[in-house]
């Protein structure tokens, strides 16, 4: 049975999201250890950077969730020529 486009992306969107939450996770882990080893202690994860960190991720959120209608403007623009 072939599954549609929208199984696809679901599936595809679960593998991307977890591979870049575990390389995120990687990337935070090395500039912590660095840190440690610099300054003797860890540093603070407060609600600044929790916020910080969460505006990020709704930017690229919407970045993606604009992506049909990104290419719907080039296609119409390219009809227009």
């Amino acid at each position: 049975m072939e599954r549609d486009w929208r199984t696809q992306a679901l599936i595809f969107g679960a593998v991307a999201g977890a591979l870049l939450g575990v390389l995120a996770a990687r990337l935070y882990v090395s500039a912590v250890e660095q840190e440690t080893a610099r300054h003797g202690e860890r540093p603070p994860f407060g609600a600044a950077q929790a916020a910080a960190l969460g505006l990020a991720v709704l930017g690229v959120l919407r970045q993606i969730s604009a992506l049909p209608q990104t290419k719907a403007v080039k296609r119409s623009a390219r009809k227009k020529r």
